[in-house]
């Protein structure tokens, strides 16, 4: 097969893989916390066995990438929907261990403990449960994330970590992420209640994008056809016995 035809298979596979993050992203324009995800594209020479020095230029996708830009912030007013001011993240607790998320829709649960949607529970600076008894009213947590009584008790403090490198963070589902960095107390990161933070994909750009990757997506196509056409011709042309 020609090189050409290899070649153009990998631009190929590329535009797949930037397909499906793109929709994915679009999926999840309306989902809470949520950030967009971005592939890499670079290539690599390697020897087209012709000639020495000869080299031919494949497609590939070593790495992709979250956007950590903030996403805009409604105002719900309900009391324990929580956003974060900075690079922070929640800390909570799932079957298979920490996880980290900036998605701060929780609510409590039968027993009173500060959940996810999800019903993983919501751990406090010192990575234990939150619990709020049954006769607590009016609630208030500050900027520290100190969840404060009427009567200005402590109850407990949400849990805000930050880290060096949230790009080396890998994404379990759509909001929670894993680490292997060991996380930080929050420096730079502020709790704000009654907030909401929404997802960072503008659908407007993500829709253009598909648009614009399908369209890469036929052209290619259609050049690996006329490859294989001209094979096929070429083929059939030397494949003739002599004439005469």
């Amino acid at each position: 097969m020609d090189n050409g035809i290899y070649i153009a298979l990998s631009r190929q596979m590329i535009l797949f893989r930037d397909l499906e993050a793109t929709a994915n992203n679009i999926a999840n324009v309306n989902t809470t916390g949520y950030q967009s995800e971005r592939l890499l594209f670079d290539d690599y020479l390697v020897n087209d066995g012709r000639k020495l020095g000869s080299k031919m230029a494949f497609a590939r996708d070593p790495i992709s990438y979250r956007d950590t830009t903030a996403g805009t912030l409604v105002k719900t007013d309900n009391t324990f929907d929580l956003a974060i001011s900075g690079p922070g993240y929640f800390q909570v607790e799932t079957p298979l261990g920490a996880r980290y998320t900036r998605a701060g829709n929780f609510q409590l649960n039968g027993d009173g403990i500060l959940v996810t949607v999800d019903g993983f529970p919501v751990l406090s600076a010192d990575g234990g449960e939150i619990t709020i008894p049954d006769n607590v009213q009016n609630i208030r947590i500050n900027g520290a994330g100190e969840i404060i009584t009427e009567d200005n008790e402590l109850l407990a403090t949400v849990g805000v970590v930050e880290f060096v490198n949230e790009q080396a963070m890998n994404r379990v589902g759509n909001t929670l992420f894993t680490a292997e960095e060991e996380p930080q107390p929050a420096q730079q990161s502020n709790v704000m209640q009654g907030m909401l933070e929404g997802s960072n994909v503008n659908g407007v750009t993500e829709i253009v994008r598909v648009i614009q990757t399908n369209r890469y997506t036929a052209d290619t196509a259609k050049m690996i056809e006329t490859m294989y056409d001209l094979e096929r011709r070429t083929s059939n042309t030397f494949a003739r016995p002599a004439q005469g």
